[in-house]
């Protein structure tokens, strides 16, 4: 009876260790959609901005600067964007390879399959 009650704890472990894990993988997940999609909304936000310049050229050689100007501030707001996107990247990585390596060690294979042959 105490070996049976043994397992069952163990089963219930490996269980809990799995949800936990996943959950814990999902909040990762979100929070890097959410950072992207506030990035992205941010970009668009700021490039959209750049066109008021151009509404109040006058003259040719004013619309020539403020599209030139605006040319430079989009290449730049881009630029940063992108960076920001890819950190965003790397740290959901490396949080989930973290997560992936406490898996490894909460669900060693022969752990596992000792468990389920004592059963």
């Amino acid at each position: 009876m105490m070996k049976d009650l043994t397992n069952i704890a163990d089963f219930t472990t490996i269980y809990r260790n799995a949800i936990e894990l996943g959950l814990r993988a999902g909040k990762v997940l979100q929070s890097a959609a959410e950072r992207s999609v506030r990035e992205h909304l941010a970009y668009i936000e700021a490039a959209t901005s750049q066109f008021g310049t151009l509404n109040f050229s006058q003259q040719p050689q004013d619309l020539v600067a403020a599209q030139t100007a605006s040319m430079e501030k989009a290449r730049d707001q881009f630029a940063a964007s992108a960076k920001n996107l890819l950190n965003i990247q790397q740290e959901t990585v490396a949080e989930l390879r973290a997560l992936a390596t406490e898996s490894v060690e909460k669900f060693v294979p022969t752990n596992v399959a000792n468990l389920f042959k004592a059963a």
